[in-house]
């Protein structure tokens, strides 16, 4: 066996094929013997490649020991490319949802494939979900932003209580929360009507990561977009919720309601629930704006 911290390797059943060499530089043929770089515990992001790209099984990650790796799919298996466009040009934002709960299980399923499965910089798989289903809970969320929301616009609106505004937000979010206030007085005004326009009266999957994740953005907008299309093969629909995720970053008194971890940050807010309306047809995309060199 060839192993360090990270890694162990069958060499009885290493062909020496050079597919991990030619995969990681981190591998490498020395006098017909497989070796190790010196770097590579320091450098190994223990992505698997190496795990996937061995024709014989011989290299197993110390973090996945004892777990039965799924055989990658033929391309029969795969989802045709035809099947792919039905899928990227039927999904929609949704606003209206039913209020039938959706089952955790088929969540679960989403998430542990969609979810966990979507790309992470530098394989860090530092990608949290909370899940929030409880009605008492997301009725306490929605009238949380509200009430934020009536404050914000009283201090915007008063010369006292913007100048203390200007003490906790940066000079970029004051000119994006000046930005907003229409919006947000139109929002106020929908809410005295009865409507529930913070999350259409969806669940919700809060979408999350450790603020030190030097691609925390990036990383919960890649699941969120697998999550987004998983969903539409059980009949849900999502919407993407910017505001609750701008205020669950600014807020902690929106955050508490969730139980955020106070050392995250939330990168991507989804709106989930079976859909009200049918759409009958796709709508028209303006032409495709690309650059050929």
């Amino acid at each position: 066996m060839l192993e360090n911290s990270k890694i162990i390797i069958d060499l009885d059943a290493c062909t020496k094929c050079k597919a991990c060499v030619n995969e990681c530089h981190y591998y490498q043929i020395d006098n017909e013997t497989l070796k190790l770089d010196e770097e590579f515990e320091e450098g190994c992001e223990e992505c698997g490649k190496c795990v996937a790209i061995c024709p014989v099984n011989a290299i197993s990650l110390k973090t996945h020991i004892g777990k039965t790796l799924k055989e990658v799919p033929t391309k029969e298996d795969l989802p045709s490319f035809n099947s792919l466009v039905n899928l990227f040009q039927t999904r929609r934002s949704r606003r209206q949802f039913k209020k039938t709960p959706v089952p955790k299980d088929i969540i679960e399923k989403i998430l542990d494939t969609a979810g966990r499965y979507s790309a992470t910089g530098h394989n860090e798989e530092n990608v949290y979900f909370t899940i929030v289903q409880n009605r008492e809970i997301l009725t306490k969320l929605s009238d949380e932003c509200t009430k934020q929301t009536k404050n914000l616009i009283e201090k915007f609106e008063d010369p006292q209580g913007r100048e203390s505004l200007k003490s906790v937000f940066s000079e970029d979010m004051m000119q994006k929360a000046e930005e907003l206030i229409p919006s947000f007085k139109r929002k106020l005004i929908r809410i005295s009507q009865g409507e529930e326009v913070w999350r259409w009266d969806a669940e919700l999957i809060v979408i999350h990561s450790p603020r030190d994740s030097a691609t925390l953005i990036e990383n919960c907008t890649l699941a969120a977009g697998q999550i987004m299309l998983a969903a539409e093969t059980f009949g849900l629909g999502t919407c993407s919720l910017g505001y609750i995720t701008a205020f669950f970053n600014i807020f902690r008194s929106i955050s508490k309601i969730v139980r955020m971890p106070i050392k995250h940050v939330v990168g991507y807010t989804l709106a989930i629930g079976y859909p009200k309306a049918h759409y009958y047809r796709i709508p028209a995309r303006k032409p495709l704006k690309a650059k050929w060199l």
